[in-house]
């Protein structure tokens, strides 16, 4: 008599073969949508910084330069702009004449606080 299908052993070997697989992808997987959100507040970081600069060009001052989600702001107040935020964005501390800092400070565990200084100097943990 011939059967036809799977013994037992081995569905639980092809079930134990996919658990070893998952459990090295997934904090792979993890790391990897953590990059890319560090990565995505930088660009956003730097788009902030060109808003700074353009909002020092109409008066030559940083001062009265405010990050928030109004249209009179100079950039959007979270990082990424589309989707769950990861980042927020504020100046840290309230910008002067001739200097600002942005911070992106990090909701979710991708990551710690990040600094854009005035002169392009970038910090980061």
């Amino acid at each position: 008599m011939l059967s036809k299908g799977y013994t037992l052993i081995e569905l639980m070997i092809v079930v134990a073969i996919i658990g070893v697989i998952s459990a090295i992808a997934y904090p792979s997987y993890q790391g990897y949508t953590c990059d890319t959100f560090v990565n995505q507040a930088v660009g956003d970081m730097n788009v902030c910084a060109l808003g700074m600069e353009r909002y020092y060009s109409n008066g030559f001052t940083y001062a009265g330069a405010v990050i928030s989600t109004a249209t009179a702001s100079v950039c959007p107040n979270v990082s990424p702009t589309d989707g769950q935020a990861q980042f927020t964005l504020t100046l840290d501390p309230a910008p002067t004449a001739i200097a600002f800092r942005i911070k992106a400070a990090a909701i979710t565990s991708c990551g710690g606080d990040m600094f854009l200084e005035a002169d392009g100097t970038f910090t980061a943990p």
